[in-house]
């Protein structure tokens, strides 16, 4: 919401009418998905866990056991944030895919009247579901 009881507000309206929106990211070529997805080493609570607590000291926070009382409880609880963040892209997520028309596609099969092989594009757009592991 703007408010537009004063100057600043109505300069901000209209200003916000014409910012640019980002461009969106240029998608990967399908080559280098198989090959790329086949070298990715998955995701770990703990790896990432580690990495937010050891950069927790460039925000000014405080790391390490600095409690008289034991152990840092904090950075227990970013593996556990970590863990469950995780656990639900993995068991819960699901990623939904636009086919556009123009694909080019290759059809192979046979029958009783020998092998066959046809070739066409789709016709409309389709759609597609999958899940991250």
């Amino acid at each position: 919401m703007f408010d537009i009881s004063n100057i600043s507000g109505v300069l901000n309206l209209i200003l916000s009418a014409f910012s640019i929106p980002e461009p969106p990211i240029t998608p990967l070529p399908p080559q280098l998905i198989i090959v790329g997805g086949t070298l990715r080493p998955g995701m770990s609570a703990k790896d990432i866990a580690s990495k937010i607590i050891s950069r927790q000291a460039q925000s000014g926070r405080q790391v390490g056991d600095v409690f008289t009382d034991g152990q840092n409880v904090e950075e227990a609880m970013e593996l556990i944030r970590i863990e469950e963040i995780l656990d639900a892209l993995q068991t819960k997520s699901v990623v939904n895919v636009a086919i556009p028309p123009g694909i080019s596609v290759t059809v192979t099969g046979g029958n009783a009247g020998g092998p066959f092989i046809a070739q066409g594009f789709t016709t409309t757009i389709a759609t597609g579901n999958g899940i991250q592991s």
